[in-house]
C-alpha cells in the first residue's frame, strides 16, 4: 500500500513538473497525449507492484497473426 502511494505521489510530481511548461506553450495535444502515457505507466506500475498478470503485447501479435499466417501456409501447398 504504501508503494503505491508513493508511485502516484511520483506520478502526480512528474505530471506537476511538465503540464505547466506545456501549457503555457500551448501544447494541447502533447499535454493530452503526456497524460496518457503518464496513467498508463502509473497503472502498469502499480499492476506490477500488486503482482497483476499483465499479458504480453506479443499475445495479442501472435493472435492476429495466426490466421493469416495460416492462410499463407495452405496456399502455398
Amino acid at each position: 500500500m504504501v508503494m503505491t502511494i508513493f508511485i502516484l505521489i511520483i506520478s502526480a510530481s512528474i505530471a506537476f513538473a511538465f503540464i505547466p511548461t506545456l501549457k503555457r506553450k500551448k501544447e494541447t495535444k502533447t499535454i493530452v497525449v503526456f497524460s496518457i502515457f503518464l496513467l498508463l505507466g502509473t497503472a502498469l506500475n502499480i499492476a506490477i507492484l500488486l503482482k497483476l498478470k499483465i499479458p504480453s503485447p506479443l499475445d495479442l501479435i501472435s493472435f492476429i497473426f495466426s490466421p493469416i499466417k495460416d492462410l499463407i501456409v495452405s496456399l502455398t501447398k
